[in-house]
Order: C-alpha cells, then structure tokens, then sequence
C-alpha cells in the first residue's frame, strides 16, 4: 500500500495543469516499475503484455 500512493501522486499529479500534456507509455511503464509492478500484467505494452 505505501508503493500506490508515489505511484498515484506520478500518474495523476499533474492532471490539472495547463495545458495538460499526457505522459508517454514510456513514463508511465516506469512509474509502474518504480512502484515495484513488473510482472507481465503491469506490461503496458510488448511481448510481456497481457492479451485483452
């Protein structure tokens, strides 16, 4: 649980900016891997990526 707030403050904090810039697949992958998520389900993309 004291992984998931860093992780929220990173991919919400600066929802409210202006003008708002969406963060990259790139970025938001290592805000999962600096949380600890890296198993293949974290995987936003790639072969490790879950099928849908």
């Amino acid at each position: 649980m004291s992984a998931m707030w860093p992780l929220t403050q990173g991919w919400y904090g600066d929802r409210l900016a202006e003008p708002f810039v969406a963060k990259s697949l790139d970025e938001l992958q290592a805000l999962l891997t600096s949380a600890g998520l890296t198993s293949p389900f974290w995987q936003l993309r790639g072969d490790d990526a879950p099928s849908v």
